[in-house]
């Protein structure tokens, strides 16, 4: 910007004595002085924030939050050192910046850095801004007090404090603007998630002390705050954070690779073509080069160069966390291949139709389709059914679950196993001040049976009802007792189950809690949030396996209890008898036999091609992606 433009944006904001630096001017030499240093990644993110041209004089920032995960190593701490003294220094080009936000004359402007602890906030992210300012050209004329060594005390009463999420120092400060850090790291007790209660802090206080009345229109704040940190699982404050933010129009997400930080450009070719490799985030697994995103879901693809690859075959959830930035849906998940989850659920649409869904999505009052039961979705194969009794409205839901062995089929390794087939799902969620009536529970095991079901058998995981196990043995039911909190058994065999295909359930979407305003598939969900603690397998903090454990029961008694095999038919295929789907597993076998066999018109001795391949599974292949 030339002289004329400088004097002409300072007339028409005279509130500034200086006009604010843009975040390319920041980076150089009259500022920080570090163009040329910080990876492409985290410069497009701070544009991207702060905005990419001149400062429009109203705001600090082009949004009111934002959020910056990934990889290790991406440098979110190098993006925190700028963002926050490029805030500073947007304040102090004002005349007089309590004037300018409405605050009485002599109130503080402070600018947060909360960490998991003090020592780490002043350490870390407060030693980097302390390098940075120290070595800026511009901040040597707007000198800090040096008599305070453990924050920053600019003129014009602008101050940058360093803190952590458990104190209370924050409390009567004019915050405009903050930093949350290791936001996956904070402490996290039964009553309190203090990375939660600290961002619920620091955005309290910018909203309720820089309300935005620049535009009649927009109703929000002047300030900004911004969350960082590795997302170290699915089920976290950073994860619940970032979905909620990519909703937010006010905020920008940032969920950055580490190829990404440096620039694709250091993977690139000199014609342009990337030297990378498709990888399956759910089965773990590369991808052939011709089977790219436009075959497979794009949301479960990724595209990675091929410097990473070892990583990546090596320990793939290790590399998906650390360096895609992609963290596991729990801390130690006992189902890593999650995909299987989604296939056993496809198997059953296969098999039943998708427009055949068992039951309606109630959370207090949930009921089967009046289809479920009868002689057109059942057969005289025996059943079973487990109940997980949930009661108090604070805690557990209560799960159900009924289900068969359709036929005995041949593993890879030889065996022949039971093929499941889970025939209905129910959950029972307590109504706001009330309990789950276990007199629901043993209804919906007496109107299957009055349909016809022939149900012999119903396990529960406590015998905390006579009556109810009293009731059960008068209807001419079987009773027993099956725990999934005293045993892994149950988890381990729906575990082996869905890694062998053996297993089939219907799609079940239902409420979390009454009042709830999206419905969830509450078995993939409660699947893919399992973690192997040891002792057992257990669901995450505020999560639940209710019809998970029901699940896992019904599989435990039909593997290991041989009357349910009685009369059933073998079969040397691993996909129920109804299904017309290949999964990508199969698409791979097909790929890696047929590549290995066929030549010209079907003669040995040629690796095949893609369109080989395409035509023998069906699929069209992208023009791009042959070889």
């Amino acid at each position: 910007m030339n002289i004329i433009e400088e004097a002409r944006w300072l007339a028409e904001h005279p509130e500034f004595a200086e006009r604010p630096a843009t975040i390319d001017e920041f980076l150089g030499p009259n500022y920080l002085n570090i163009e040329g240093k910080v990876r492409d990644g985290i410069a497009q993110a701070l544009r991207d924030i702060f905005g990419k041209g001149v400062p429009d004089g109203v705001r600090i920032s082009q949004v009111e939050t934002a959020m910056i995960t990934g990889a290790i190593g991406i440098g979110k701490t190098t993006f925190a050192s700028i963002a926050l003294p490029y805030m500073v220094q947007w304040v102090l080009c004002l005349k007089d910046p309590q004037d300018f936000y409405n605050l009485l004359p002599g109130s503080r402007i402070a600018f947060m850095q909360m960490s998991t602890s003090g020592n780490h906030a002043r350490e870390v992210i407060f030693g980097d801004i302390k390098a940075r300012i120290a070595a800026s050209p511009w901040f040597k004329a707007w000198p800090h007090d040096p008599k305070y060594t453990k924050s920053f005390r600019f003129p014009k009463d602008i101050w940058i404090l360093p803190g952590d999420s458990t104190e209370t120092t924050f409390e009567g400060y004019n915050i405009l603007g903050g930093i949350l850090d290791e936001c996956d790291s904070h402490k996290v007790t039964k009553e309190t998630d203090y990375a939660e209660q600290g961002f619920n802090t620091i955005q309290s206080r910018i909203a309720s002390r820089f309300v935005d009345n620049s535009d009649p229109d927009r109703e929000g704040h002047k300030g900004l705050l911004i969350v960082i940190g590795q997302m170290k699982k699915a089920t976290g404050f950073a994860a619940r954070k970032f979905s909620e933010l990519q909703e937010n129009p006010k905020a920008h997400v940032v969920r950055m690779a580490i190829w990404e930080s440096f620039g694709w450009e250091r993977y690139t070719n000199a014609d342009g073509t990337r030297r990378s490799f498709w990888y399956d985030i759910d089965r773990k697994q590369i991808l052939p080069d011709w089977l790219g995103p436009e075959v497979i879901d794009n949301n479960k693809v990724i595209e990675i160069p091929r410097a990473f690859m070892d990583q990546f075959k090596a320990a793939p959830e290790k590399a998906l966390r650390d360096l895609a930035g992609i963290p596991p849906n729990a801390e130690d998940p006992f189902i890593s291949r999650v995909h299987t989850i989604q296939d056993a659920e496809t198997r059953w649409i296969a098999s039943y139709g998708e427009d055949k869904i068992p039951v309606d999505d109630s959370c207090t009052k949930p009921k089967l389709a009046d289809w479920v039961g009868t002689p057109d979705h059942t057969d005289a194969r025996r059943r079973t059914a487990h109940i997980d009794i949930g009661y108090s409205a604070n805690g557990d839901a209560a799960g159900i679950a009924i289900g068969h062995i359709r036929e005995l089929v041949e593993t890879p390794d030889g065996d022949m196993l039971p093929y499941i087939v889970i025939d209905a799902l129910v959950r029972f969620k307590a109504p706001p001040g009330g309990e789950v009536m276990i007199s629901d529970l043993r209804r919906v095991i007496y109107d299957l049976k009055a349909r016809g079901m022939r149900l012999v058998k119903v396990t529960m995981d406590g015998f905390e009802s006579t009556d109810t196990r009293q009731q059960f043995i008068k209807r001419k039911l079987q009773v027993g007792y099956v725990s999934m909190d005293r045993s892994k058994l149950g988890y381990e065999d729906l575990r082996e189950a869905l890694y062998d295909d053996r297993i089939e359930f219907p799609p079940y979407l239902t409420y979390l809690a009454p009042g709830s305003q999206e419905r969830v598939p509450i078995l993939r969900k409660e699947l893919m949030g399992l973690s192997d603690t040891g002792s057992k397998v257990d669901h995450p903090k505020d999560g639940s396996k209710d019809v998970a454990d029901a699940v896992a029961g019904v599989v435990t008694t039909l593997m290991n209890d041989a009357v349910y095999r009685k009369g059933l038919s073998s079969r040397g295929s691993k996909q129920g008898e109804n299904s017309s789907t290949k999964s990508l597993d199969e698409l791979l076998s097909v790929f890696d036999n047929t590549s290995r066999s066929l030549g010209p018109l079907g003669m040995p001795g040629r690796s095949a091609s893609s369109s080989d391949v395409s035509g023998s599974l069906g699929l069209s292949i992208p023009d791009r992606l042959r070889r």
